[in-house]
C-alpha cells in the first residue's frame, strides 16, 4: 500500500510539474519584433540650364534624346521616375553675343553635377556610380579688336567652384577663373 500511494504521489507531482510547465510556457509569450518599414523615397533626378539663345539636348525619363530649340532664360526638365541609366545634357549657344550657359543635373532638388561655362557644355552623369563628367567652352570675343569700337573679352566671370553647401560659388573673379578661395 505505501508503494501505490508513492506512486500515486509521484504520478500527481509529474501530472502538476507537467500543468505548470505548459502554463508558464503558454503564459509566457514572445513578442514579436516587428521591423517598421521605412517609407521609401522616390529619387526625382532633374536639368536645369540657364541661357539665352542656346540649344539643349538631354536624354529623357526613357532614355530618349530631345532637343529644345532656341531657348531663352530658364529651361527645367524633371524625371520623376527612378532611373537607371547615364542623364545627359549638352547645350550649344546660337548667338555668339549671348555665350553664358549654367547647366546642372539635379538629385531631389540638389545640384550632384555641373558648373558655369560659355559656348558649349556638355554634362553626363551616372546615376548609379553617383560621378559625372562635364566639359565647357570659353569665352571668344566677338569683336575685332581694332580699337575702332567692337567688344571686348570679359574682365570677370563667376567662379562656379562648388561650396560646402553642394552648391556653385557666385562671386564675380576679375580675369576669369576661380576666386582665391576656390583655386
Amino acid at each position: 500500500m505505501l508503494k501505490n500511494l508513492k506512486k500515486n504521489r509521484i504520478g500527481s507531482f509529474n501530472s502538476l510539474y507537467i500543468v505548470i510547465a505548459t502554463i508558464f510556457i503558454f503564459s509566457c509569450k514572445k513578442t514579436v519584433d516587428k521591423k517598421t518599414e521605412v517609407p521609401v523615397v522616390p529619387i526625382e533626378f532633374s536639368y536645369e540650364v540657364t541661357c539665352d539663345y542656346c540649344d539643349i539636348s538631354y536624354a529623357d525619363m526613357y532614355n530618349q534624346n530631345k532637343t529644345i530649340r532656341n531657348n531663352s532664360g530658364k529651361w527645367a526638365y524633371k524625371i520623376s521616375s527612378n532611373v537607371s541609366f547615364d542623364l545627359k545634357l549638352s547645350i550649344k549657344t546660337s548667338l555668339s553675343s549671348a555665350q553664358n550657359i549654367q547647366a546642372y543635373i539635379l538629385r531631389n532638388d540638389e545640384v550632384v553635377y555641373g558648373t558655369l561655362g560659355y559656348n558649349f557644355a556638355e554634362i553626363s552623369y551616372n546615376t548609379k556610380l553617383g560621378n559625372g563628367v562635364a566639359s565647357f567652352g570659353n569665352y571668344i570675343a566677338t569683336g575685332t579688336g581694332s580699337g575702332t569700337g567692337g567688344s571686348t573679352a570679359p574682365v570677370s566671370s563667376v567662379c562656379g567652384a562648388k561650396n560646402k553647401t553642394g552648391g556653385y560659388c557666385k562671386r564675380v573673379v576679375a580675369g576669369g577663373g576661380r576666386c582665391w578661395q576656390h583655386k
